[in-house]
């Protein structure tokens, strides 16, 4: 059954353009699902790990179906609501921190919004690699310490992570209305840093 997917699969990608289009019909798909798992803001990254694994999927050719998606995304916010929160908690007094000291609300002013900034952008990259590592039968206390170190133990991974982070923001910016697919960025970043990882090592 596998295998006759597989082939359709790639016959499929041979008719409308190759693999790449392919990939980016589903980089669009994986971005209107974790937008919607992530309405309530706080299952941010839950959202984003359930999409990893949904474009993982597809590219090793398993199933991906968006029913599989949603179901994946459910499992995560049902097993790491509470990271999605804290991690949400404390970027966002991070970031308004970094608001604060730049505009001279707060004490330390400049230093205070440079220090804040450069924590919430390292906060922001290990959620993220954290949600890149989590599997349906993972704890999220586990993943966390492994994302966590993947910090200092894979910089050029921080960097595409960093590069995906930022077009997000830059197309969002530039477009809002494009805010319900920029998280399929932040996926690709993702997944492009674990295989990049997981292939070198």
């Amino acid at each position: 059954m596998s295998g006759t997917r597989s082939a359709r699969g790639r016959g499929d990608e041979r008719r409308f353009g190759g693999a790449g289009v392919s990939a980016f019909g589903e980089m669009l798909v994986a971005g209107l699902g974790v937008a919607v798992l992530a309405l309530p803001l706080v299952t941010l990254a839950p959202a984003i790990a359930a999409g990893v694994r949904h474009l993982d999927a597809h590219l090793d050719h398993e199933q991906d179906s968006v029913r599989r998606l949603a179901s994946l995304g459910i499992r995560a916010i049902r097993s790491g609501w509470w990271f999605g929160l804290v991690s949400s908690v404390v970027i966002g007094l991070l970031l308004l921190n970094t608001i604060g000291g730049m505009q001279g609300l707060l004490p330390g002013g400049t230093v205070l919004a440079v220090v804040s900034g450069v924590l919430a952008a390292l906060v922001a990259v290990a959620t993220l690699r954290t949600a890149a590592l989590w599997r349906p039968d993972a704890r999220w206390s586990e993943s966390w310490r492994a994302g966590r170190n993947l910090v200092l133990d894979d910089p050029i991974g921080d960097v595409f992570v960093l590069i995906g982070l930022g077009v997000a923001v830059t197309v969002v910016w530039m477009l809002p209305p494009l805010i319900v697919i920029a998280p399929g960025l932040i996926v690709v970043s993702l997944v492009a840093a674990e295989r990049r990882r997981t292939s070198s090592g």
